[in-house]
């Protein structure tokens, strides 16, 4: 694993490469009085190098664990912090994944001895309890699977909350993306995700609009401007299928 120093107060965990799937990210701030980690990747074996980094920069234990959504590979690693707080959004309450010590429902403010973290709520984007974490003084936004930097996103909510989400990231104007999976970006990154994501949407909906079944249109192939994104053959048939949804709830409610 590649442990990169995106500022002196915060560190990132970047997720091995396993074939064309980059696993997830995990981030550790380090404040003055206090040592937060963001994500907890798919286990405490591989989350092992980020625990330990925490604790020599920090030079203390992990105080805090903010998980950006529900979904196993963010989440994974909690125990490897039994003593922490576990923060996360309130439709996490009742998850045995995470059961949060604070659950909150819109944002939630940290304060780490020079250091505040803002955990600002999303969802439903990518999953239900879509969070993204903005560190002011470090310049640093990590966004959990709000974004997938160069790769084909997991598409499976309502792509407007998303495209939302992302605005609301880009008018923070970040100098580092911290994304949930692949490498560590910049404001440019949130562009390319909102870009990337639109087209899926016009493209899918160009499918709907014609009239093809919703399982025709699922097989087919990822157009090819998708193709060489890592995952799109895996991720293409659950986007189309997640949109064909969305769209179906609009008309009916149209």
């Amino acid at each position: 694993m590649l442990l990169e120093g995106i500022t002196d107060r915060v560190v990132v965990g970047l997720g091995p490469v396993e074939g064309d799937r980059a696993l997830s990210n995990s981030t550790v701030v380090v404040g003055n009085d206090a040592t937060l980690v963001i994500d907890t990747m798919i286990s405490t074996e591989l989350l092992e190098p980020v625990r330990a980094r925490a604790e020599d920069m920090g030079g203390r234990a992990v105080e805090y664990v903010i998980n950006t959504h529900g979904d196993r590979d963010h989440v994974g690693g909690n125990a490897a912090f039994p003593g922490a707080t576990v923060i996360a959004h309130a439709s996490l309450a009742t998850e045995d994944l995470v059961r949060p010590d604070v659950a909150f429902a819109d944002t939630h403010a940290l304060d780490l001895g020079g250091v505040e973290a803002q955990v600002t709520y999303v969802g439903p984007a990518h999953s239900k309890a879509d969070s993204f974490v903005w560190l002011p003084s470090e310049g640093v936004a990590v966004t959990g699977d709000v974004v997938f930097n160069g790769l084909f996103p997991l598409i499976r909510e309502d792509v407007q909350r998303w495209l939302l989400a992302l605005d609301r990231l880009q008018r923070l104007e970040p100098r580092h993306v911290i994304p949930g999976h692949g490498p560590v970006g910049d404001a440019r990154t949130l562009d390319w995700q909102r870009r990337l994501i639109e087209d899926v949407f016009e493209s899918v909906k160009n499918r709907y609009s014609a009239g093809v079944p919703v399982e025709d249109a699922a097989n087919e192939p990822a157009p090819e401007r998708f193709a060489a994104l890592p995952q799109a053959a895996n991720r293409w048939p659950g986007a189309v299928k997640g949109i064909y949804r969305v769209l179906d709830d609009h008309t009916a409610a149209g």
